[in-house]
């Protein structure tokens, strides 16, 4: 992989615009019609589609496991030297402290993640600030879209780990809990509010975290344009930079607050989204295939099956952690249309929105959108069949029916109809 700069700000900025929007799409159907989108799966899929559907969103589930314990074992190890095996392990078991914060309320895991969000934005700003950023690169890379050959992979990255697919299915069941008048005089007025709230909500969110994202893509951006010697110039035009080996650069750029203060927020990131990849599961598995398991019994599933692959990179390639991370995010990508083409289809039915129901642009920009990021995952995908190609006839054979086996799936969900 290969490190962007600032070149990649606008991509960055646009994919939490398309977040904004598709969230927000997931949660009106919630608060339309008072059922969630995995529920509303079930009724609209013949059990064929069901099935690989589900699957496939299990699998994005278990891939941000993944990331998670990769992250947190990262951090351990930058803060207290813990091995990367070990800091899997821990990681695991602070997934259940966490999944126990819920037993006190929805409002005590509120507060855990604003708390969390808070140390993010804490640290990674306090880093902006040591730093000396070229404003001018910033607004160019924010103004400007270009996407360098080399930074393919970075790109797609970008989209799968800000539109993750199981969060359009966590979105749609949390409006549940809202309190929406039903009545016939009152029931419009009501749902009009609760979707304003409801976009406010997710604009703040989606707000701190292109913050977030932002302040740690300018830092780098700021190391290695200022390094000005040939090693960071050669690092910048080789590869991006590992979790582990930014700590090293931050260390050499600020001293020891840069890397303590860079595990910081990455033991925040990885743990606050523990709890919603753990929910998002509970409601998949219930709604879309009407099998009920405890969320305690759910989180020990999940992270077993995490668990086995997160231990075999980490003992036997942890030189290799960061490129496999990267990889995950590709794979929420890949995963996405499948995801944001039930949302698409549902928000623009009338029959299930009523007059709720999306109007013809914004239905455009979806579908525009939902084009758009198949297509890269395509663009991305097609250099990997040709590389396996050199294998052989039967290998180049196995990958492009893979591929074929993709488009048609996402043909199949554009092609059914929405009653």
């Amino acid at each position: 992989m290969y490190f962007a700069g600032y070149k990649l700000i606008w991509l960055l900025f646009l994919t939490h615009a398309l977040g904004l929007y598709v969230q927000t799409l997931s949660a009106r159907i919630g608060i339309v019609t008072g059922r969630n989108l995995a529920q509303h799966c079930h009724e609209q899929y013949a059990r064929s589609i069901r099935i690989p559907l589900w699957l496939v969103c299990e699998l994005a589930i278990i891939g941000s496991d993944i990331q998670e314990s990769i992250g947190t074992a990262i951090a351990l190890y930058l803060l207290f030297g813990v091995q990367i095996w070990a800091g899997i392990l821990v990681a695991a078991l602070l997934s259940y402290v966490i999944l126990g914060i819920q037993r006190f309320g929805a409002r005590k895991v509120e507060a855990l993640f604003i708390a969390m969000i808070a140390i993010m934005c804490a640290c990674f700003g306090v880093e902006v600030f040591m730093s000396s950023p070229d404003v001018r690169e910033i607004t160019k890379g924010l103004l400007i879209p270009r996407i360098p050959a080399s930074a393919t992979v970075q790109a797609v990255g970008i989209v799968g780990a800000v539109i993750m697919p199981h969060n359009l299915f966590l979105h749609s069941a949390l409006v549940g809990t809202r309190r929406i008048k039903r009545a016939a005089d009152v029931r419009h007025a009501s749902i009009r509010e609760a979707n304003f709230y409801t976009t406010l909500e997710s604009g703040v969110a989606l707000l701190f975290s292109f913050a977030i994202n932002a302040t740690i893509m300018i830092v780098f951006a700021d190391i290695y344009s200022r390094g000005n010697s040939a090693k960071s110039v050669h690092m910048a035009e080789q590869h991006l930079p590992g979790l582990v080996e930014a700590a090293d650069l931050l260390r050499g750029a600020f001293g020891d607050l840069g890397p303590l203060l860079w595990a910081i927020g990455l033991l925040s990131s990885g743990q606050s989204s523990t709890a919603t990849g753990t929910m998002a599961g509970q409601y998949l598995m219930e709604g879309m295939m009407r099998l009920r398991a405890s969320p305690w019994l759910r989180l020990f599933i999940s992270r077993s099956t995490s668990l086995v692959p997160t231990m075999l990179v980490g003992v036997l390639f942890t030189s290799r952690l960061d490129q496999f991370d990267e990889w995950l995010n590709v794979l929420q990508s890949l995963a996405l249309p499948f995801a944001l083409i039930p949302t698409l289809k549902l928000a623009q039915s009338s029959h299930v929105m009523s007059e709720f129901a999306v109007g013809p642009r914004w239905r455009a920009f979806g579908w525009l959108a939902a084009a758009v990021i198949i297509a890269l995952n395509v663009y991305l995908l097609l250099p990997l069949i040709v590389d396996l190609a050199s294998y052989g006839v039967a290998a180049a054979c196995m990958a492009l029916a893979l591929l074929g086996m993709y488009l048609l799936f996402v043909y199949i969900l554009v092609a059914s109809k929405v009653e």
